[in-house]
């Protein structure tokens, strides 16, 4: 009897654990810790992109003489831009004011970086766009750029850095998701 007892017993088990239906388990947070030692890298990328030290090193290695308040403003009309813009659009786009953005072209106007056309749907007002010469500029810049990061992975093996690009290109996209919902509100 007490074999029947257990054969019984090991069924309604089985038949138990066959039947309960699994908990969908949420992936689980990421500790303060690992939160924190994520921020200070951040941190620490940050910091080291914005020296002026690095800016130059750019500059000097592209064959260009560029402040980082030019170069940002090229990046942007190469990359961001569609054609002739007006100032104050270049000013919405780099988040600072019109002044500000109208010194900057006249000094990159100087350099032949852009060039300043009468705008035909309103006589007074201008539009900017980027000249060959300031395309390739940028082209140069974003090289040294490139030449920069494939030094700072030496040592990395291939299957590493591919795989720290797919996630810092995850988290990108969280960050640009995160910034949406802000802009929208």
């Amino acid at each position: 009897m007490t074999g029947t007892l257990r054969s019984i017993a090991v069924n309604i088990i089985c038949v138990l654990k066959a039947t309960t239906p699994v908990k969908a388990t949420r992936p689980s947070e990421p500790s303060s810790v690992v939160i924190a030692q994520i921020q200070s890298s951040l941190q620490s990328v940050t910091r080291s992109n914005n020296q002026i030290r690095v800016h130059e090193e750019l500059s000097r290695a592209a064959g260009v003489r560029l402040d980082r308040a030019g170069a940002a403003l090229l990046y942007k009309m190469r990359h961001y831009v569609e054609g002739p813009v007006r100032v104050t659009s270049l000013a919405s786009l780099l988040g600072v004011d019109v002044p500000t953005v109208t010194r900057k072209v006249q000094q990159l106007e100087r350099l032949g970086y852009v060039a300043r056309d009468a705008d035909p749907e309103d006589g007074r007002a201008s539009l900017i766009r980027l000249t060959l010469s300031g395309q390739d500029t940028v082209d140069r810049m974003l090289a040294a750029h490139r030449d920069r990061l494939t030094r700072l992975f030496d040592g990395w093996n291939d299957d590493d850095v591919r795989t720290f690009g797919a996630l810092l290109e995850r988290f990108s996209d969280s960050i640009r998701k995160d910034s949406e919902v802000v802009d929208d509100d």
